[in-house]
């Protein structure tokens, strides 16, 4: 990956000049980075121009190798001088670094002159040349048959799971609005976009209501003569002579042939609002009902033709619909599969993902081998090969989502591949996951977790990852991949020596024979025992998600993290370390950390000086409700944004390290990039431990209640950039919120646990005037009630959850909570009932019960059967039995891991 070794060197250079001040004024160090300058130039470009020749592309190979080898020397002498302090001089340090550097330098500067000599001579460029007259002379057949030919599969006479798509774009087409509306379909590559829009625009009354019909196949590499001769090409009474206008002959002519006519337009598979905006013109608005039907993979590029007209979002098949579509494709549509075949059938159907272009590869495959069980259970084992040994067909439709992909988002895609098949990733995760790798253009003002959120929300616009659950206000909170996205992502990140997946349990053999990869992820349990003789390797991140096998003596263990003296990302996510790895803590490039250890963190992680994210988990800890001592060393972390942690811990104040020559303590810098801490103990919640974290965004306090615990949480009052809090408590002893949860005026997002909760402490929730989000759970209201009074008013509150098993009444009105959009009862088993007055709340769109008593749940009932006798059709109301997640053990385990 290229541009991924372009930005990483970069962000090395920038990192390196910290420590060896006045390093870019060495003529080596300036001709490096020109080169990368250059370089980075000429990937930008050929995101908007292909270049086709193969030197070219070797070349690029060429360069990004050479790159990766002069940061991996920058890296390395970055961890000599760590390991010297202060006993070598910046002078000898720069001097040393530079000799290094010579050979890579002059290899880099070799290739780059070797590339301007092939650009200058490459004429891979007829992307950019209009198609003669004689090209569309010869290609009239195809210009009259307007619909794509991905391949011969006929789909479009079996029209399978997309009913009620179909009726809503009818609907839509038929519709009264005279005005002129684009019907914009959206989805990913190959989920039937194309036969949809066919199917629509087929349909006898859809045809019959518009006097002129056109339909124009875009692609990415369009050109806008081109695309004028194809509409014009299906409009009656066009002559021939159009072939020798000009391009704005043609738009005038296209307009006076559609102006005053109500008229069907489809513009399939468009990939750049440069389209949209170069095509509208010829389009009139005559007020008389006129459509267009527009097709993408890309949200934004659908939504731009038409922003208040609101998408048509495709999802993919149910496993039924797959299942009938495979075996209308096998068997034809009047014949059964055999009962033998069906069971293994559906196997194969489900995992396809629901894509019916997959569905279609998968049957043609089916078709030409024999009809024997044996057969196709071969076939459910290898989808993905069957899928992937046709790679013009379903891969090759997907890749063009890939090879189209601006540059900076090629390696955030192909990252993906490091997470399992099927697996639910959360958006933090991949974030935290996506800054700490380096391959992240940094932007004034903007930090590197803002940059990746952007990422993610574009690949997801793209319809290369899907959400799979969304926060209360929008954010992605989990996510995921369609297994043949992920397949690709293999693919591709492997060719770019990007990222190694594997299943193997050896990892020496494994390792050896790909020395030059970035990343690598082990699916399964692996065997350490034979990497004591693993040499070492330049890898940046490497994910672990079974267990580390281990049964060499104590001394050769863990020789596998020792090889990577370079890595930035480690997630070791299933393994329980005994204790701590001391080697670990030498791997000072380390700027992601995951790892479980019931031993505790040790005062040696200090040298993790890069260190970002850290998310530690001590189980022994954790379910023995005991709390795990920090080390003091921990404050020289200043680097450190994440720190989460399961059990409950105690954080020290730090330790000061000297005096002033009048005598005053001296300064400590403290952490002042850390965002997010996780679990910290009441103890901990000190005036003097809150002024070394200033910008605190998010916090969570774990602790059994005591007498002076609201005495400690006074001091969350010097936290002012705090954000969003979580106390939990847990034990007999109930927290009282009395003089402090009034003074959180900068909290938007607040969750108790294990709390008395009085009728004045509610008012002063009740007052705090930026509280979006209220989540109460296990909890006790006093009388076991929650009496809210007229003059309580949680202006901005939008969302709210209460999960009281003990709470008995509720009162409360529409103008106790005017805001409030969503209002959701988790395991209220003795609430008698929600108060109709709620449903007069305006915003309000969404009431749940989940585990409720039934005379909640019949009140919520009655209340939205009320509501809708007086017209409010908008407010749903959702009851749901027990989740079974019933136990109160799991209500406070979540409240403490949400």
């Amino acid at each position: 990956m290229a541009y991924a070794s372009v930005v990483s060197l970069a962000q090395t250079l920038e990192q390196l000049n910290t420590r060896i001040p006045g390093l870019f004024s060495e003529p080596k160090i300036q001709s490096l980075a020109a080169s990368l300058e250059y370089f980075k130039g000429f990937l930008d470009r050929s995101c908007k121009s292909s270049y086709h020749q193969e030197q070219i592309t070797v070349l690029v190979g060429k360069f990004r190798d050479a790159l990766n080898e002069a940061e991996t020397i920058i890296e390395q002498k970055i961890c000599e001088i760590h390991q010297m302090g202060s006993s070598t001089s910046i002078e000898k340090a720069s001097e040393d670094l530079v000799g290094t550097l010579l050979p890579a330098g002059q290899k880099i500067e070799l290739i780059r002159k070797e590339l301007v000599l092939s650009l200058e001579n490459c004429t891979s460029h007829d992307h950019d040349i209009e198609p003669s007259d004689d090209h569309f002379e010869r290609s009239e057949s195809m210009i009259e048959s307007p619909y794509r030919h991905s391949f011969t599969t006929n789909v479009e006479n079996d029209v399978v799971g997309l009913d009620d798509d179909l009726e809503k774009i009818i609907d839509r087409l038929l519709g009264s609005s005279s005005e002129r509306e684009v019907v914009a379909i959206t989805g990913m590559g190959g989920i039937g976009k194309t036969t949809l829009a066919k199917k629509a625009y087929d349909y006898p009354r859809v045809r019959s209501r518009f006097d002129v019909h056109a339909w124009v196949t875009v692609s990415r590499e369009f050109g806008m003569r081109r695309l004028l001769l194809s509409l014009v090409r299906c409009i009656p009474g066009m002559t021939d002579k159009f072939l020798e206008k000009t391009e704005d002959q043609l738009a005038v002519s296209l307009y006076r042939k559609l102006k005053d006519r109500r008229y069907l337009i489809v513009i399939d598979d468009i990939w750049s609002t440069k389209v949209w905006d170069d095509v509208t013109r010829c389009f009139p608005d005559d007020d008389n009902g006129s459509r267009i039907i527009l097709t993408s993979r890309l949200k934004d590029v659908a939504a731009y033709a038409d922003p208040d007209s609101p998408l048509h979002e495709m999802g993919t098949l149910s496993l039924d619909d797959g299942w009938k579509l495979l075996s209308i494709k096998v068997f034809g549509a009047n014949d059964l599969c055999p009962s033998e075949l069906e069971d293994i059938g559906k196997q194969i159907a489900e995992k396809c993902g629901g894509l019916p272009l997959a569905i279609l590869v998968v049957a043609g495959h089916l078709s030409r081998i024999a009809r024997r069980r044996e057969s196709w259970i071969i076939v459910a084992k290898t989808v993905s090969s069957v899928v992937a040994n046709d790679p013009d067909k379903c891969l090759g439709v997907l890749g063009m989502s890939y090879s189209y992909l601006p540059n900076h988002l090629k390696p955030c895609f192909l990252s993906i591949g490091a997470f399992p098949e099927d697996f639910e990733i959360k958006a933090r995760t991949l974030i935290q996951v996506w800054a700490a790798e380096g391959f992240l253009k940094v932007e004034r003002l903007k930090s590197l977790e803002k940059v990746a959120e952007e990422c993610l929300e574009d690949l997801v616009s793209r319809n290369l990852i899907m959400i799979r659950k969304r926060r209360f206000n929008g954010e992605i909170r989990s996510c995921g991949v369609h297994d043949l996205l992920r397949d690709l992502s293999l693919r591709e990140a492997q060719k770019e020596k990007f990222l190694h997946v594997t299943s193997t349990r050896y990892v020496s053999n494994f390792l050896a024979q790909r020395n030059e990869g970035r990343g690598f992820s082990f699916l399964s349990n692996i065997s350490l025992n034979d990497s004591s003789e693993l040499s070492s390797h330049v890898g940046r991140s490497m994910f672990f998600w079974g267990e580390l096998l281990i049964s060499a003596q104590p001394q050769r263990q863990f020789s596998l993290f020792a090889s990577f003296k370079l890595i930035r990302v480690l997630a070791i996510f299933s393994h329980l370390f005994p204790s701590f790895p001391a080697e670990i803590t030498q791997l000072i490039h380390l700027r992601y950390l995951w790892i479980r250890s019931n031993g505790g963190l040790p005062a040696s992680m200090s040298r993790l000086f890069n260190l970002q994210t850290l998310i530690f988990q001590q189980p022994e800890l954790y379910y023995m409700y005991k709390t795990l001592m920090l080390p003091r060393e921990i404050w020289s972390m200043t680097q450190l944004r994440r720190l989460r942690l399961l059990s409950g811990n105690y954080l020290s104040k730090p330790k000061r390290s000297g005096k002033t020559d009048e005598g005053a303590a001296s300064d400590v810098v403290g952490l002042s990039n850390l965002e997010e801490l996780s679990h910290l103990c009441f103890a901990s919640c000190t005036d003097e431990v809150f002024s070394y974290l200033p910008n605190i965004r998010k916090l969570s306090i774990l602790d059994a209640a005591s007498d002076d615990a609201s005495e400690y949480l006074k001091n969350l009052v010097h936290l002012e950039k705090l954000e969003t809090l979580k106390c939990v408590c847990y034990g007999q002893k109930r927290l009282s919120l009395s003089n402090w949860c009034g003074s959180l005026t900068s909290i938007k997002r607040l969750i108790l646990s294990g709390c008395l909760l009085l009728s004045e402490d509610m008012a002063s929730l009740a007052a705090l005037p930026n509280l979006e989000v209220l989540k109460l759970r296990d909890n006790e209201f006093e009388g076991r009630a929650w009496t809210v009074s007229d003059e309580d008013e949680f202006s901005q509150l939008k969302f709210l959850v209460v999960a009281e098993p003990r709470l008995v009444n509720w009162e409360a009105g529409s103008v106790n909570f005017p805001n409030l959009q969503k209002l959701v009862f988790r395991k209220c088993i003795h609430l008698e009932e929600i108060p109709m007055d709620i449903g007069e709340i305006c915003p309000l769109e969404v009431i749940e019960l989940i585990g409720c008593s039934s005379s909640a749940q019949n009140s919520a009932k009655e209340l939205q059967e009320e509501q809708e006798s007086m017209g409010n059709s908008c407010l749903q109301v959702r009851v749901y039995a027990d989740d079974d997640e019933s136990s109160s053990l799991f209500d406070f385990w979540r409240a403490v891991l949400d």
